[in-house]
């Protein structure tokens, strides 16, 4: 677009013998093909292309840019309000201030808790593409992927040494179960929770007067 405006305008001094038809004719063939504008060296190890792409897979709650000002006591900012949709369907842009408290308890809400998945796996290592992602492997003379043991409560409580979740925070001995406790849940009908009944036995609802 901007050596087509350059052409417009006169402001494209063009080579002997090429006039500008041939040069837009030319400019609009290279439209078409797919350009890689920016090449750059290859990385030394895979942190740098997983902290490239890290970029595109998942974003922060909130953009930089978004920020208008804030001091030591509130944070402005813009947000969409899909509350309130414009013409096209899309949020209204709207400004809020909150204070510094109130700001960093949003943000926390959005911060994943760790080990916990926000990408799902694509392409080759979606669930469904196992088979061609061992074909590719097995091309590459890599061994197939690895699948881990299910663990069980055990061996994660083991896991935790002194954090064992078994143990007494107070004398640090191992609690022993006397008997399960059933959880008490109210009806969001109104109605009483179903009796208690041996295994396997399907449990009654008390007969309605």
């Amino acid at each position: 677009a901007a050596l087509h405006g350059a052409l417009d305008t006169g402001q494209l001094t063009l080579p002997a013998g090429v006039s500008a038809a041939q040069l837009r004719m030319l400019l609009n063939r290279l439209g078409r093909t797919k350009w890689h504008v920016q090449i750059m060296t290859r990385y030394a190890h895979g942190q740098g292309v997983a902290t490239y792409l890290a970029r595109y897979l998942r974003g922060g709650p909130l953009k930089p840019g978004r920020i208008l000002s804030w001091d030591e006591e509130t944070v402005t900012f813009r947000y969409a309000d899909n509350q309130d949709l414009d013409a096209q369907g899309r949020g209204t842009s709207k400004v809020l201030m909150l204070s510094v408290t109130d700001f960093l308890q949003r943000w926390l809400l959005h911060v994943p808790p760790p080990g916990f998945p926000v990408v799902r796996s694509y392409g080759l290592y979606a669930a469904g593409k196992r088979a061609v992602l061992a074909q590719c492997r097995q091309a590459l003379g890599q061994a197939p992927v690895a699948v881990p043991a299910p663990l069980d409560w055990q061996t994660y409580c083991a896991r935790q040494g002194p954090q064992h979740p078994e143990c007494c925070p107070v004398c640090g001995q191992r609690l022993i179960r006397m008997a399960p406790v059933a959880p008490q849940r109210n009806h969001p009908f109104g109605l009483p929770s179903p009796p208690e009944t041996l295994p396997g036995a399907r449990p009654g609802w008390p007969e309605a007067a």
